[in-house]
C-alpha cells in the first residue's frame, strides 16, 4: 500500500516519524519543522488512518510492509526510524526484520509488549475498545459542527484532551456533512491484534544490535520500569530514558524536551 506522506527539509540523514493510534501525520508537523534543518523528515499515515488509504487488513506484518515499500518507492537506503506507541510497534517490527535499514531507532511510550484487554496492563493504559465505541456512536452525519460532536462524544469520554485529539480525525465532506477519517470499523476488529503484535515473537530469533532508544512518558502507564528486560531481550542495545511532567503523548506535551532528548541521541 502507498501511504500519504509530509516531507520536511532536504538535507542531512533521512528520518521517518510514524505516528501512534488515532493520530495522523499533522499531528506531527511541530516535530518535523524543529528538525528539518538536520534531517530530511518523512512523516507517513498508516494505514485506515489520515490520508492513507484505507484496507480490510490491519497487523504489524503488514503495517510494516508499508513501511517497507515507502522505503523503495523514495529510494531510501537507510533511515532514522520515530515511531510512537501503535507507529512504534510498526517500527519495532520493521526493525526486526530489517536492521539493516536502520541508522538509529527511536520508540516512543511503547513496548514490545501485549497491552490486550485481557493482560495485565488494561488498567494502566486506555481503553480503546470504550474510545472506539464512542466514536462509533457519533452520529457525524446528523450534525452541524465539530462542537456538536464534541457534544456527544463528552457523554462517553470525559477527558478533554482526549476528545480534542480524536477530533482531528474527523474532516468535512463536500456536501458539507462531517465523517471520520479513521477506518473505525477495522481498527475495532483489529484493536486486540494492534494492542499485541509480539506476543508470537521470540526474542531469541529476533534479537538485534541497532542503536536505540526508548523514550516514554514519566507519566505514563505504558512502560513500567520492569519492561526495559523485554525490550533488551529484543533490541540488547536499548536505552530507556523518561520525559519528565508527560503521559502518553509525550511530543504534545513535552514537545521541547523530546526534540532535545532526540537531537542528543540522533547526534551521538
Amino acid at each position: 500500500m502507498k501511504l500519504f506522506f509530509r516531507e520536511y527539509g532536504h538535507q542531512g540523514s533521512k528520518l521517518i516519524i510514524l505516528h501512534g493510534l488515532y493520530g495522523a501525520s499533522d499531528n506531527w508537523v511541530s516535530i518535523a519543522r524543529q528538525l528539518e534543518n538536520d534531517y530530511h523528515v518523512y512523516i507517513l499515515d498508516q494505514r485506515n488512518h489520515g490520508q492513507s488509504p484505507h484496507s480490510t487488513e490491519m497487523n504489524y506484518d503488514v503495517m510494516a510492509n508499508d513501511l517497507k515499500l515507502f522505503y523503495e518507492d523514495q529510494n531510501i537506503d537507510k533511515a532514522h526510524l520515530i515511531g510512537h506507541s501503535m507507529g512504534g510497534k510498526t517500527a519495532m517490527r520493521f526493525a526486526l526484520e530489517n536492521p539493516q535499514l536502520i541508522d538509529k531507532l527511536v520508540i516512543l511510550d511503547i513496548a514490545p509488549k501485549s497491552y490486550a484487554s485481557f493482560s495485565n496492563y488494561a488498567q494502566i493504559t486506555n481503553n480503546h475498545a470504550g474510545i472506539i465505541k464512542a466514536m462509533q456512536a457519533v452520529d457525524v452525519q446528523g450534525v452541524n459542527s465539530r462542537k456538536d460532536i464534541d457534544t456527544q462524544l463528552s457523554k462517553q469520554l470525559d477527558n478533554d484532551k482526549l476528545r480534542h485529539f480524536l477530533l482531528k480525525n474527523i474532516e468535512r465532506k463536500k456536501d458539507g456533512t462531517y465523517q471520520w477519517r479513521l477506518n473505525l470499523a477495522i481498527i475495532s476488529k483489529s484493536l486486540e491484534t494492534l494492542m499485541d503484535g509480539f506476543s508470537g515473537l521470540s526474542p531469541n530469533e529476533c534479537k538485534v544490535s541497532l542503536p536505540s532508544i526508548f523514550i516514554r512518558g514519566e507519566n505514563s502507564g505504558y512502560v513500567m520500569d520492569e519492561d526495559t528486560l523485554i525490550i533488551r531481550k529484543f533490541f540488547k542495545d536499548a536505552e530507556v530514558v523518561s520525559i519528565p511532567e508527560a503521559g502518553h503523548w509525550l511530543h504534545a506535551e513535552q514537545p521541547t524536551l523530546l526534540v532535545k532528548t532526540l537531537a542528543y541521541f540522533l547526534l551521538d
